[in-house]
């Protein structure tokens, strides 16, 4: 099977090329502006691929411009289906979106029937796409990814996760955070990519599924683990700018139908993806 995919050399997509290859089919890098519909048909037309994994996106959701959610996150993405059904119709096409399209005030461990409530641009971009890619439901086998929070190493330092472990490994004195009593669904990237290549091979895929560990932690939890390893102690200040007013206490995903699909699926454990980002390589 080849595999065609977007945002390949992004961070997530280079580990799902990575889980592709070893699950033993072919990916296919599709390297095209999304908001070009010319040059999308061109590309769409000169690859061969019996399915689509598109992961290409516009995705820090603190961006101050957001236009470019709306112009690539969703109508690039239209762009995208809209030559796929034309030149390869029928195949399964499996778009990332996001556990945001939930919204801020959903709580516990949500599932895929919750209701949507997406409150900022990113989020409202990728609902918007959810909504649009359904108009080729009737054309393109549409699966739509909703991932939580996950992290890995090569992840940018404006993220939460990699932002702390910078921290310590350059052994910071002080750390600035926001609310660190949540806790949250926090994934590792390479356990999202084993989903990703799960899913394209699965007989039958849901137009919807989560990809989430379905475990919480707290920042406070990821503070002392990473504390535990290195042996050294960071001083944590709250910092007023990154506290978000009614944060909820729990918010993570509901794994049950991503497990019910792929059953061998099984998510690393946030401890052994915290060693692995300390420990990296800066190369890596």
């Amino acid at each position: 099977m080849r595999v065609a995919l977007t945002g390949a050399t992004g961070f997530t997509g280079r580990f799902v090329t990575s889980a592709l290859e070893k699950a033993g089919l072919t990916s296919v890098a599709l390297h095209v502006d999304l908001r070009d519909k010319d040059a999308v048909d061109e590309a769409v037309d000169a690859t061969d691929f019996d399915s689509i994994i598109h992961l290409a996106g516009r995705a820090f959701v603190n961006a101050a411009d957001w236009r470019p959610f709306y112009t690539i996150n969703q109508l690039g993405t239209l762009n995208l289906l809209d030559a796929v059904a034309r030149k390869r119709p029928g195949v399964r096409c499996i778009i990332a979106s996001s556990a945001q399209v939930y919204g801020p005030h959903a709580e516990g461990l949500i599932s895929e029937e919750a209701p949507t409530n997406p409150t900022n641009h990113y989020a409202l971009s990728k609902w918007a796409m959810e909504c649009g890619a359904g108009l080729w439901r009737d054309r393109l086998e549409i699966v739509a990814t909703r991932p939580f929070n996950y992290t890995g190493v090569g992840q940018d330092t404006q993220y939460l996760i990699p932002k702390i472990v910078d921290h310590f490994r350059r052994r910071a004195d002080i750390i600035e955070l926001g609310n660190t009593w949540v806790r949250r669904d926090f994934g590792d990237v390479r356990s999202v990519a084993d989903a990703y290549a799960g899913l394209v091979r699965a007989a039958a895929v849901p137009p919807v599924v989560n990809i989430a560990t379905g475990t919480v932690y707290s920042i406070g939890d990821i503070l002392d683990h990473l504390t535990a390893l290195s042996g050294h102690h960071i001083d944590v200040q709250v910092n007023h700018a990154f506290v978000r007013k009614g944060d909820v206490e729990v918010l993570g995903g509901s794994a049950a139908r991503l497990r019910g699909n792929l059953p061998d699926w099984q998510p690393i454990p946030l401890g052994d993806t915290l060693e692995w980002m300390y420990n990296a390589k800066d190369s890596e």
